[in-house]
């Protein structure tokens, strides 16, 4: 089978995987989010303004070094398990949850930076789901790393909170909300 067939079979594979969630296709959303979200911290980094700023300066590289690191592991791990990997842009914008916007660089730093914290608790959603799946499928590993991906975002969501004065959930997903 040549390149182009085998990517048609990936694809419709993928197709298949995100209609019946697998943990590879929950995963792959866990890493698109990673991906993009690391572009939105670079453009806070950048653009914000005032304490943010000094904020950003402090914390944003760590955060998107860090979320470079836990995009890797997962694509290896997923590799291991013979799971799907986006790894085309269009993959990764479709996948993704996290919306974005050019304009965000202009708003207020502290905008900007709760912005990031709603996007780290956007994360937690589909990282929960896919330890779920993961759990199902035994894939220990899976399950292993995704575990440390959430207790470091919920760190980042509380060192972000604190920063801008908010209390842990201000602003943030609430299940009861959706009652």
């Amino acid at each position: 089978m040549d390149a182009k067939n085998q990517y048609q079979t990936e694809l419709k594979r993928s197709e298949q995987e995100h209609h019946q969630p697998t943990a590879g296709a929950m995963i792959g959303h866990v890493t698109a989010n990673l991906w993009l979200h690391q572009l939105k911290i670079e453009q806070a980094r950048l653009f914000a303004k005032g304490t943010v700023s000094l904020f950003m300066n402090q914390y944003g590289l760590r955060w998107q070094n860090q979320e470079e690191s836990f995009f890797q592991q997962l694509n290896q791990i997923l590799v291991s398990e013979n799971e799907l990997v986006p790894t085309t842009t269009e993959q990764l914008i479709e996948f993704s949850m996290l919306a974005e916007d050019g304009a965000q660089k202009y708003l207020d730093g502290s905008e900007q930076l709760f912005d990031l914290i709603r996007d780290f608790d956007t994360q937690l959603l589909f990282i929960t789901r896919a330890i779920k799946l993961a759990q199902r499928a035994d894939h220990y590993g899976e399950v292993e790393l995704l575990i440390k991906l959430a207790g470091w975002i919920k760190e980042q969501i509380a060192l972000g909170q604190r920063f801008l004065g908010h209390e842990l959930n201000e602003g943030l997903y609430n299940e009861e909300d959706d009652e």
